[in-house]
């Protein structure tokens, strides 16, 4: 034989169902609530993960099963008021929803739903509190910040079974639902942009922008000959005959003009050089460079017509001249 435990979270029930049956007479209320405790502690000894549903709604199912009208309003103070208006409403749709079957239903259905979101909003508190600290990482946290995720989950389940309460855990419990609501979206969205923000970052050469030596942008090349000297006018191709032309990589440097980064973060550029064929390129090294100028229309960097370009400075005045093997006299034909 089996015997089930009233426990003080039972009577603490029982106590608040009779007291939102108040207004009705006191044998009304005996007949109401007759064996209620000991109807919910066999009930919580078949299934200890049950959650005592809110009392003032409960009352209001007892009057709606009886025929009875439901509570008449009685004057409050003004917090006191408050509180009785949400108690009331509360009842009043918990009272609307039993009256439509499919309403009902949805609402047991999500009712079992319970445990997952006691799960998702310590989720979401550890997740915020770990932000805060910016030790998120997409979707979970890091390091020891796990044992504080755990820490969540396990009071939030407790919070949802009953358990762990004190004096206005209740409507703490109110205020972190409508807060984790509120924040879920935006905060998934902040996980899901972190991974797209590492997926679409650049992390092989393929993806970089200009000539890069060492992961660091080459902005401008110097050519020495032979014998050591510098060479000036020195037109650069690659294998394939494409001009090589320095340029900022924009996830890299800091560019003047943005995303583009023809412009360097002091407001400089490559100046341009003329070819006999009236093109203008900038594969000529070394460069010459000249100021940007902004326009005051779109507020966007260009190229200065008016700018005087200043050459760059060389790295050496002469370097090391090139060993070269003497030429051997061809033999008589």
């Amino acid at each position: 034989m089996t015997t089930s435990t009233v426990t003080p979270e039972i009577v603490s029930f029982a106590q608040g169902v009779r007291a939102a049956l108040a207004d009705l007479p006191a044998e009304e209320v005996d007949e109401l609530t007759d064996g209620l405790e000991a109807d919910l502690a066999e009930a919580y000894a078949e299934d200890l993960q049950r959650e005592l549903p809110d009392p003032a709604a409960y009352a209001a199912e007892l009057r709606l099963a009886a025929g009875l009208p439901v509570r008449s309003k009685v004057k409050h103070g003004l917090v006191a008021g408050l509180g009785q208006n949400w108690r009331d409403m509360r009842a009043d749709l918990a009272v609307a929803i039993r009256r439509n079957p499919a309403l009902a239903a949805a609402v047991d259905f999500l009712g079992e739903l319970r445990p997952v979101w006691w799960v998702v909003r310590a989720w979401l508190a550890a997740w915020l509190v770990a932000a805060f600290f910016g030790s998120e990482q997409r979707y979970g946290v890091q390091g020891g910040w796990w044992i504080v995720m755990l820490a969540f989950i396990m009071i939030s389940v407790q919070w949802g079974r009953g358990r762990w309460h004190f004096n206005g855990t209740p409507a703490l419990i109110v205020i972190g639902n409508v807060v984790a609501i509120v924040a879920l979206l935006p905060v998934m969205a902040a996980a899901s942009s972190d991974d797209s923000y590492v997926d679409s970052y650049p992390s092989g050469p393929e993806s970089s922008v200009g000539i890069t030596l060492d992961g660091a942008s080459v902005t401008n090349i110097f050519a020495y000959g032979a014998d050591g000297k510098p060479l000036t006018d020195v037109q650069l191709f690659d294998q394939d005959g494409r001009p090589l032309a320095a340029h900022l990589d924009p996830y890299r440097d800091e560019c003047g003009d943005g995303g583009q980064c023809k412009f360097s973060a002091d407001g400089l550029t490559g100046a341009p050089t003329q070819l006999e064929t009236g093109a203008s390129v900038r594969n000529v090294f070394p460069l010459s460079f000249i100021e940007g100028l902004i326009d005051e229309t779109t507020g966007e960097m260009r190229d200065d017509p008016q700018a005087v370009p200043t050459a760059a400075t060389r790295p050496f005045v002469k370097v090391p001249a090139l060993l070269l093997p003497e030429k051997v006299a061809e033999p008589a034909p």
